[in-house]
C-alpha cells in the first residue's frame, strides 16, 4: 500500500502529538517538526506510510534524546488493559464459539494506538474495546482462518501495539486450546518504535511464558520485509500461517505474496479504510489474495 497524499497530513499530526506528548521544549518542537516537513519534501512515495514513520522516527530520537520515549505510555497501556482480562477471558470462555470471541477481542483491541492522529484515550479505548468486540465483522475470514489453522503446524503472529498485546495473548490461547498441534510464534519489533510492541511488552503481558517469542530486526511500525532480519525472513516464509495485527502491518504487507496470510484489524483511517473496502471503525479479519 503505497503512501497517499492523505498520510502526508496524519504523519505530520502524528510528529506534532508526539512531540506535545513528550512536553518537549517548543524549540525542540518547532526543529523536530521542520526536519519532518524537509523529509517529507523528498519521501518516496512509491514506499508505504510505515517506512517514513520509521524513518522520522529515528530523526524523533534525535530531538528527543530517549531510546524509547513511549515507555511509560506504552507501560501504562499494557497495565490498563491486563485489567480487562478476567472478564474479557471469562467472555470467550461462556462463549458458544471461543475461538470467534477471541479473535473479535484481539480486533477489538487494535484500538489501542497512540501512533494515531487522533488517539483514543484510555477512558474511551477500554469502555470501546467491549463495544467493538461485539460489532460485526465487515470481512469475515475467519472460517477459513479456522480451517487453516486445522491444517497447519506452525504460525507467525506479527504484534502490533502496547496494550493490544494483552488481547493478543487472549487469542494465543484460545489457538493452542483448539489447535495443539500448531506451533506459534509472537513477533515483536527489534527496537522500540511509537506505541509498538517490543520484548519489554511481551514479558510485561507475560507472553513468553506460553509462546516462543522472537523480534523482526528491525524498527518500523509495521513490517517492511527487506528491512528485517535474515532469520525473520526466513521464519516469515516457513510459516504456514500468518496472523498480521493492526493497520501499519496491513500497509507494509498487502502487496506481499504469501500463502494464508490474513490481517486483522479495527479499520481507523480514511486511506486505510479506501485501501480495504470498509467502513471507519470496523473490524477485519481478511485474507491476503496473494498467493
Amino acid at each position: 500500500m503505497k503512501l497517499q497524499q492523505e498520510c502526508v497530513t496524519c504523519i505530520i499530526a502524528q510528529v506534532k502529538n508526539v512531540t506535545k506528548m513528550l512536553h518537549l521544549p517548543l524549540s525542540i518542537q518547532e526543529a523536530a517538526m521542520q526536519d519532518t516537513l524537509d523529509y517529507l519534501q523528498t519521501a518516496d512515495y512509491d514506499n508505504c506510510t510505515p517506512v517514513s514513520m520509521g524513518e522520522l522516527w529515528q530523526i524523533l530520537l534525535g530531538h528527543v534524546g530517549e531510546e524509547d520515549p513511549y515507555a511509560d505510555i506504552k507501560s501504562l497501556c499494557n497495565r490498563e488493559a491486563m485489567k480487562m482480562v478476567p472478564q474479557t477471558r471469562a467472555k470467550i470462555e461462556r462463549a458458544d464459539d471461543p475461538f470467534y470471541v477471541a479473535l473479535k477481542y484481539a480486533i477489538a483491541g487494535n484500538l489501542i494506538d497512540y501512533g494515531l492522529e487522533h488517539p483514543v484515550s484510555l477512558e474511551d479505548q477500554n469502555a470501546q474495546i467491549d463495544e467493538i468486540a461485539n460489532t460485526e465483522f465487515s470481512i469475515d475470514d475467519s472460517t477459513i482462518l479456522r480451517n487453516e489453522l486445522s491444517r497447519a503446524t506452525t504460525m507467525l503472529y506479527l504484534g502490533d501495539n502496547a496494550g493490544e498485546i494483552v488481547f493478543d495473548r487472549l487469542l494465543i490461547e484460545r489457538i493452542q486450546a483448539e489447535f495443539r498441534h500448531v506451533k506459534i510464534t509472537y513477533v515483536v519489533k527489534g527496537s522500540p518504535v511509537l506505541n509498538d510492541v517490543t520484548y519489554t511488552d511481551a514479558k510485561e503481558a507475560s507472553l513468553e511464558k506460553i509462546v516462543r517469542v522472537i523480534d523482526n530486526g528491525d524498527s518500523s511500525p509495521g513490517t517492511i520485509l527487506p528491512r528485517t532480519s535474515q532469520s525473520f525472513q526466513e521464519e516469515f516464509a516457513r510459516a504456514d500461517v500468518v496472523l498480521s495485527k493492526g493497520q501499519g502491518n496491513f500497509e507494509s504487507l498487502s502487496e506481499t505474496v504469501k500463502r494464508n496470510l490474513f490481517f486483522l484489524f479495527t479499520a481507523k483511517c480514511d486511506t486505510v479504510c479506501e485501501e480495504a473496502g470498509v467502513p471507519k471503525r470496523s473490524i477485519v479479519c481478511m485474507k491476503s489474495k496473494l498467493e
